[in-house]
């Protein structure tokens, strides 16, 4: 994956301009994209998440090589918030809200792992003595570095100096939240506007969406379940799973989908669908936050 840009007779001051404008914006891209695509095969990081609460401090999470060759790493934290789909989108650089960067010291910055090892990243809490309530996230991105041989950004001029070339190669990178919470913290969830999606050409398993609403001071984040009970008293099954969704704060709204597995023999024709929303790793009995019903 790479973007390659020609431009005729460029000055300092415009090739400055055009790399502001134009190239770092594609940079930024560049890093986010790998890490939903392809960051897997070159990258583990756990946990997936980091919180910070009242009686945490300090924190570990785990970089790992799983790769064949040695990798040049390097730790980072990124600004991002999410839209009503779920998806992340960066902030901009003079953009205020409540990042959790300012407020993690962090070791090491920069590593070296031979394949098949891997490296502990200490995270350390130090908030001030006037933090302001509330929930405060930023994004640890983890990033594999091209090779010298491979530079992420190449500069070639022809015999005259008329042309630049210029060859942005991607980093690959993956994020995961950093969490901090201060203060007296609530939400609360709410479901609704559930709808059944048939299978097309396109996407062919059936899927279910719901409206997710957030209120309060706190992000919320847990396991979906569909489970449809048939009108004719059979039994209730489990069409749908999905584990990690959550809605960040300041977000108070994502729309979120969900493909049915759907066991041979069930038919969705005429019943009920029970779409649950859990704390993680919890049941319906001990960690219920949100419910609601799809009549078929």
């Amino acid at each position: 994956m790479g973007y390659v840009m020609k431009a005729n007779s460029i000055s300092t001051g415009k090739f400055n301009s055009i790399f502001k404008h134009i190239l770092e914006p594609l940079i930024v891209l560049a890093l986010i994209m790998p890490s939903v695509v392809n960051a897997a095969a070159n990258i583990m990081v756990t946990p997936s998440r980091v919180v910070f609460d009242e009686s945490t401090r300090t924190a570990q999470v785990t970089l790992m090589n799983p790769g064949t060759e040695t990798g040049e790493f390097r730790i980072s934290f990124l600004r991002q918030n999410m839209n009503d789909k779920g998806e992340f989108v960066p902030v901009e650089a003079d953009e205020k809200g409540m990042f959790s960067d300012p407020l993690i010291r962090y070791s090491p910055r920069q590593l070296t792992l031979p394949p098949g090892q891997s490296q502990v990243v200490r995270l350390m809490l130090r908030k001030p003595k006037d933090l302001e309530t509330g929930e405060y996230r930023s994004h640890m991105l983890f990033q594999m570095l091209p090779k010298a041989s491979k530079s992420s950004i190449k500069n070639t001029a022809d015999a005259d100096q008329k042309t630049i070339t210029i060859e942005i190669i991607p980093a690959v990178g993956i994020s995961i939240p950093v969490i901090v919470r201060h203060g007296k913290l609530e939400s609360e969830l709410k479901l609704d506007n559930a709808r059944f999606i048939p299978a097309t050409e396109v996407e062919p398993k059936p899927s279910i969406s719901v409206d997710m609403h957030r209120s309060g001071n706190q992000s919320v984040y847990g396991d979906f379940r569909a489970i449809f009970t048939p009108s004719n008293g059979g039994a209730p099954v489990v069409i749908a799973l999905a584990n990690g969704i959550a809605v960040y704060s300041p977000n108070t709204l994502r729309h979120f989908s969900i493909s049915l597995d759907i066991p041979s023999g069930v038919s969705l024709k005429e019943g009920y669908v029970r779409i649950l929303f859990l704390e993680s790793g919890k049941n319906e009995q001990t960690g219920l936050i949100a419910e609601t019903r799809l009549q078929l």
